[in-house]
């Protein structure tokens, strides 16, 4: 039998002892992943280059680049790249439109088993919505134009409870009373949570064998 490939997670930290307890935690399940180290922005980069990872686990707070700047340059080598964040800085309300260009984003202190639900989320679901696409057999163009819309609908979905959640964590109610911006958009994140949910579910319910 063929041993499964080990998933390459890129870690990218400017602290080598904070890189190297990753490292760790993520090799308590050393069969599923290997993993390279990079502690600038400019050495992702190149390690991108010369060896393409299958996630970048990375801390935005970086000495040479800033962290949301380098996202950037990592989608452009490869769009489809999750990246999940950890770090110290909980996200501010000006992130809040940036976030949906990871996968996760972790605040510190982060457990293991925390860490290794956002890892194998962040590698393993699109590469499953993708598989329902390619086996799914089709007919006809306009159906598979409506499975694809949906698809793609509950892929945002899970990103947005992800965000909804980790807003809801730094922004209770309490600090909510006086700040009505912030208020006012994670109201209109659950609302866009809920419009998607009912679509799927419409979409289930007319299409899908219960």
């Amino acid at each position: 039998m063929i041993p499964k490939k080990s998933n390459y997670v890129l870690i990218v930290n400017s602290e080598p002892e904070i890189a190297d307890l990753f490292a760790e935690m993520l090799l308590i399940d050393i069969e599923k992943y290997r993993f390279n180290i990079a502690h600038t922005g400019r050495d992702c980069l190149i390690t991108m280059k010369r060896d393409m990872p299958d996630m970048i686990l990375l801390d935005i707070e970086l000495s040479d680049m800033d962290g949301w700047e380098l996202i950037k340059k990592i989608k452009e080598l490869k769009p489809g790249m999750p990246v999940v964040i950890i770090t110290a800085k909980p996200p501010c309300m000006d992130d809040f439109s940036r976030l949906s260009m990871v996968s996760d984003y972790l605040v510190k202190p982060v457990t293991i088993d925390c860490l290794h639900m956002a890892v194998r989320d962040a590698l393993e679901i699109p590469p499953l919505l993708d598989k329902c696409l390619e086996t799914m057999n089709i007919s006809k163009d306009e159906d598979l134009s409506v499975l694809e819309k949906n698809i793609l609908l509950l892929r945002q979905g899970i990103s947005d409870r992800k965000l909804f959640i980790l807003m809801r964590q730094l922004y209770p109610d309490r600090k909510l009373k006086n700040d009505s911006h912030s208020r006012l958009l994670l109201d209109d994140l659950r609302l866009k949570i809920d419009r998607a949910h009912n679509e799927l579910e419409e979409f289930r319910r007319g299409c899908l064998i219960a």
